[in-house]
């Protein structure tokens, strides 16, 4: 091997030693970057302030419908609420000529209940009062005759809302909350209570 033959594979062999190639830097950073991006969707799918400022929006929403629905179907509607589900109700009776009762209603649309490995919680207050809430199997349980569940927001056919509530929408450890509750202006506001990054 002549002299000149040996210095080149010297100097190959040092800049080898000495730094990263061109392929090997891109590889590195598409790397870093599939671990990034997977970081930033998890981050994304487990929003659970864009859960509950959604769950809030849906609830206050579907309120204002009910409450529109009961005017036009001049029909007595109502909204139930437990630990982490709500459903409506209606006012109805089960053959002509018997007394009205209040009844789950029975639309999925018209249900909600927190999917699994996602918690919230409803907190509710009727005219200053708050509520302890049950989950429905346990409440229709102890429910008897003289004792029948009722909704605990009414949406009346003449227009009314009633009575005046205050519903909050969190997450467990609550960092993240937003209030439905009875308007002035409007029927049904919905509102982020303060101190959240939601």
């Amino acid at each position: 091997m002549n002299g000149s033959a040996r210095c080149r594979t010297r100097g190959s062999a040092r800049r080898r030693a000495g730094g990263f190639t061109l392929i090997e830097l891109l590889v590195t950073i598409t790397i870093v970057a599939i671990l990034v991006g997977a970081v930033v969707l998890n981050i994304e799918f487990r929003n659970d302030g864009k859960t509950v400022r959604n769950v809030a929006l849906r609830t206050g929403l579907i309120m204002e419908l009910a409450a529109d629905q009961a005017v036009y179907a001049r029909q007595q509607f109502g909204i139930r609420f437990h630990p982490s589900s709500y459903e409506f109700w209606i006012l109805a009776a089960e053959e002509e000529g018997d007394e009205p009762e209040w009844t789950p209603f029975d639309d999925e649309r018209l249900r909600y209940d927190a999917p699994d490995g996602l918690e919230l919680e409803f907190l509710v207050d009727i005219s200053g009062v708050p509520i302890v809430l049950e989950n429905l199997i346990d409440e229709l349980s102890d429910a008897s005759e003289e004792n029948p569940l009722k909704p605990h927001v009414l949406f009346l056919s003449n227009g009314e809302i009633m009575p005046d509530f205050r519903i909050v929408v969190a997450d467990p450890k609550g960092e993240f909350r937003h209030e439905i509750r009875s308007g002035e202006v409007r029927p049904i506001v919905v509102e982020q209570l303060s101190g959240d990054d939601a």
